[in-house]
């Protein structure tokens, strides 16, 4: 597939009421939650900014429990890919729509960083990803002293060559800030233990991406399992690896946070 992998979870409903609010950063919808002056960046899935997608709002509302001032910038400008439509060929014509540059490029260094920066006193960013969001992360990550580091879950990197004609090597050799990866059982090897991703992670010039960089995989877990599997049907698996994942994230920000 041009983005999810065979097997992915399709899209969660949820009942869940998010306690943060929706506010503009210039003409940027954005979903705002949590206070103080480590700042992480949400970016989601497929399914993208809104209550039908899954688990998201939930997830930084969390992350915001942590001490964090959490924003989720709505980087698909409302155009997230339809609840409970197939996954078929048009993902990635659809996806390609929404390249790196310049508009995404300019929703995060022109628009999202300067606003956490100015108006909350953003000491250091960090940065969260889900699937289509990991990619977006490595893009981020490759500007110096933007993001302490980047923690992505189930990633679908392969997107920078599959649909924008990248190469990995070169946008995982350009990284600047450590990243920890946390692939479900289904996602591709490039992005497992021992696969190209982490090798090229830890071959950097730079001794704190290699050092700080890492693989934790959820061989149980289907793509999308952090924020499309189901919690209340008593999956005893689901439960543990996505508090699991949860905590292996909030720990990596603590332990990384403030570095650049």
């Amino acid at each position: 597939m041009a983005c999810c992998p065979e097997g992915s979870l399709p899209s969660l409903q949820t009942s869940y009421e998010p306690r943060g609010k929706e506010i503009k950063v210039k003409d940027l919808d954005a979903y705002l939650v949590g206070q103080g002056s480590r700042a992480l960046i949400v970016a989601y899935d497929i399914y993208g900014f809104g209550r039908t997608s899954g688990r998201a709002r939930a997830v930084c509302d969390q992350l915001a429990n942590e001490g964090f001032l959490v924003i989720m910038p709505d980087f698909f400008r409302g155009t997230a890919w339809p609840v409970g439509k197939t996954f078929d060929d048009t993902m990635g014509t659809w996806l390609k729509t929404m390249p790196y540059e310049p508009q995404v490029c300019s929703d995060v260094h022109a628009n999202v960083v300067p606003y956490l920066r100015e108006q909350h006193g953003a000491k250091c960013i960090g940065m969260a990803g889900f699937c289509w969001g990991a990619w977006l992360i490595q893009k981020v990550s490759s500007v110096p002293e933007v993001l302490s580091c980047g923690v992505s879950f189930h990633p679908s990197l392969q997107i920078e060559e599959t649909l924008f004609g990248g190469s990995i090597d070169e946008m995982i050799g350009a990284v600047k800030c450590p990243q920890l990866l946390m692939p479900a059982g289904n996602d591709l090897n490039m992005v497992q233990a021992g696969g190209q991703v982490i090798t090229k992670l830890k071959a950097s010039d730079i001794e704190r991406v290699r050092d700080g960089s890492r693989i934790h995989a959820f061989p149980d877990m289907m793509h999308g399992f952090m924020l499309k599997a189901a919690l209340d049907v008593g999956d005893e698996k689901v439960k543990r690896d996505v508090s699991a994942a949860f905590r292996l994230a909030v720990d990596y920000f603590n332990k990384y946070m403030g570095e650049l």
